[in-house]
């Protein structure tokens, strides 16, 4: 397999933009890590033309996945959690080819995992928590109870992922089997919405209970991260500097419900600036903290 697989990615290790080559094998029969392929190959480059593409191959009887991707759509990949399967390619995968010790540099990113990453990713659970759980509240009050289980369960999923993140590791593939061994109170509160004997609207019910009294302990690591922004700025922020803030750009779709969940909760002030219309104050936003 591995002569078949070298004579695949052997065009693209000649090539000088090519940065790191990892081969992945299947661990079972039908395996989702490698597209269900013998083998899954990541070829990492700088070539602008490329963002991400994948082609699949097949050499006698083995079926080959190559994904060639970007070094920055990687790089989002790992510091937002955004394509899971990447960071187990990384972690897990047989480096073959590598420029620079990229990919030496690569793992050991990914296990000492920045403060500043980390925080980022949590701030962006946290706001899709509470999201979730918004909405889930809103549609139980109106009876929708289907559409309210839906965001309840993300709710507790996005839960999950911001107690991972708290313990310093990256929320994986198997999220749950992280959150029974960190957070056993989270672990408990999923089990009972899916398990339950209680009726849909009763499970729902208990499960708004128990994400809101969790939620309240995660707003510090939730907020982290959106703080240090703000305090890195003297003075207040209008909403638009902070949607314009390419820092903040992964929790730009949330802002809004962020700024005004930390304005009841009294870690954010809230001022007025005049405009030039009359009666027209702008508001604008200081963290008290």
């Amino acid at each position: 397999m591995e002569q078949a697989t070298r004579t695949i990615y052997s065009e693209y290790a000649a090539y000088p933009e090519t940065l790191g080559i990892i081969a992945v094998g299947k661990r079972q029969p039908r395996d989702p890590l490698t597209d269900q392929f013998d083998t899954l190959l990541l070829i990492v480059t700088r070539d602008p033309s490329i963002e991400w593409t994948v082609k699949h191959y097949r050499i006698d009887a083995i079926r080959v996945s190559l994904h060639l991707v970007h070094e920055d759509v990687l790089s989002r990949w790992i510091v937002m959690n955004a394509n899971r399967r990447a960071l187990h390619w990384v972690a897990e995968g047989a480096i073959v080819f590598e420029r620079n010790d990229y990919l030496f540099r690569l793992k050991q990113r990914l296990l000492n995992f920045p403060e500043d990453e980390r925080c980022l990713q949590m701030g962006v659970s946290f706001a899709k928590l509470l999201r979730r759980f918004q909405d889930g509240r809103s549609l139980f009050a109106r009876d929708s109870f289907y559409d309210s289980y839906t965001h309840v369960h993300h709710a507790l999923h996005h839960l999950a992922r911001l107690s991972v993140l708290e313990q310093g590791t990256h929320p994986e593939i198997v999220v749950w089997e992280q959150a029974r061994i960190y957070d056993p109170e989270v672990y408990k509160l999923y089990e009972q919405l899916l398990l339950s004997e209680e009726s849909l609207d009763q499970r729902i019910h208990l499960a708004l209970i128990g994400v809101e009294h969790l939620l309240q302990s995660k707003v510090m690591s939730g907020g982290r991260y959106l703080f240090s922004v703000m305090r890195g700025k003297a003075g207040a922020w209008t909403m638009s500097e902070l949607m314009d803030d390419s820092r903040l750009a992964e929790l730009k779709v949330d802002l809004g419900s962020l700024m005004d969940f930390f304005v009841r909760k009294g870690m954010v002030r809230v001022d007025y600036r005049q405009t030039r219309g009359a009666g027209v104050e702008l508001v604008t936003y200081e963290p008290v903290l």
